[in-house]
C-alpha cells in the first residue's frame, strides 16, 4: 500500500498516445503527436509510464523506446501475444517471457520496471505461475517486480491472493473497488496497490464545470488516496493539451525506502 503521506505517485498511461487497435488494425496513429506527448509529459515532470503490447499493437512501446529517456521508468504488460494475425492470449510461463522479451525489444530497453499480467480473466487466474515468472524476472532482470492488473477483484483477488509474490503490484479500476466490501481489501495488504482508470471512462471529468478540469482531477486523485490509499494512479489524457490538468505527484520508486543499484532487479520468488 501507499508509502507517502503526500498522496500517490501519477504514472502516465500511453493507452491513447500512439493510435488505437480494435482488434484488427491501428486507428488514429500521428507520429508526431505520439512524441509531443511523450515529451510533454517529461517537460512536465512525469517520470513513469504505463504500457502494454495491446496499446496501439506494439506502437506505445514503440514511441516511448524512440522518445523516452533513459532514467524514465517504464511498466508494461504481458501475457497477449501480438505477433499473431490476431491477438491471443497466453499467460503460460513461457507465453509470458516471450511478451516481456518483446516489450523490451520494442522499447529498445534490457529491464523495465514492473510486468504486469494483463487482465486474465478470473476463471484463468489460477492456472498463472506468478511464482515462476517472477523467477524468470529476478535471474535475468527483465524485470524489477511482477505484477497483475485485475478486472473484478471480488473474484479474482482471492485466486491471486498467496499466488502473488508478496510486495508484487495489483492494478485495479476505480470504480471496481468497493471500501465497503473489506473482505477483498483485506486482500491487498500483502501487495503494492495501483488505481487506473478513475474517471469512468472519463464521464466523470465530462461532467466537471468548463475551467475547473485541474481542480476536478486534484480532487478525484485526493478522494482516491484517503479512501484506498495507492501507491500509484494511472492516469489517460488524450493528448499534451489535457495533460496540463494533471500534477506528477510523489517520485513514484522501484525499490520503496532505498535507491535501486542500476541494472538491479529485485522480485520476490
Amino acid at each position: 500500500m501507499n508509502t507517502t503521506q503526500d498522496g500517490p505517485a501519477v504514472v502516465v498511461g500511453t493507452m491513447r498516445c500512439s493510435g488505437s487497435f480494435n482488434g484488427l488494425m491501428v486507428l488514429g496513429r500521428d507520429t508526431d503527436e505520439s512524441r509531443d506527448f511523450i515529451e510533454g509529459a517529461i517537460a512536465q515532470g512525469f517520470r513513469t509510464f504505463d504500457t502494454a503490447p495491446a496499446y496501439a499493437r506494439g506502437r506505445a512501446e514503440e514511441d516511448l523506446g524512440v522518445h523516452l529517456p533513459g532514467d524514465a521508468s517504464v511498466w508494461t504488460k504481458v501475457g497477449v501475444d501480438i505477433t499473431t494475425p490476431l491477438p491471443t492470449l497466453d499467460y503460460s510461463r513461457e507465453g509470458l517471457v516471450k511478451s516481456l522479451q518483446g516489450s523490451l525489444k520494442r522499447l529498445g530497453r534490457d529491464h523495465v520496471e514492473v510486468a504486469f499480467v494483463h487482465n486474465p480473466e478470473p476463471t484463468r487466474v489460477s492456472d498463472i505461475d506468478f511464482a515462476a515468472f517472477a523467477r524468470h524476472c529476478s535471474e535475468t532482470g527483465q524485470a524489477d517486480h511482477i505484477g497483475v492488473s485485475v478486472l473484478l477483484p471480488e473474484v479474482s483477488l482471492p485466486q491471486i491472493a498467496g499466488r502473488l509474490p508478496a510486495g508484487s503490484l495489483i492494478m485495479c479500476e476505480a470504480d471496481q473497488l468497493d471500501p465497503q466490501d473489506t473482505s477483498t481489501l483485506a486482500l491487498l495488504a500483502d501487495y503494492r496497490l495501483v488505481i487506473r482508470s478513475l474517471f469512468s471512462g472519463g464521464s466523470r471529468l465530462h461532467a466537471a464545470p468548463a475551467g475547473s478540469e485541474a481542480e476536478s482531477i486534484a480532487a478525484r486523485i485526493s478522494e482516491i488516496h484517503e479512501i484506498f490509499a495507492p501507491e500509484a494512479v494511472v492516469i489517460g489524457p488524450r493528448d499534451r493539451e489535457q495533460m496540463h490538468d494533471y500534477e506528477p505527484g510523489p517520485l513514484w520508486t522501484s525499490f520503496p525506502g532505498q535507491r535501486p543499484s542500476p541494472g538491479g532487479a529485485h522480485v520476490a520468488a
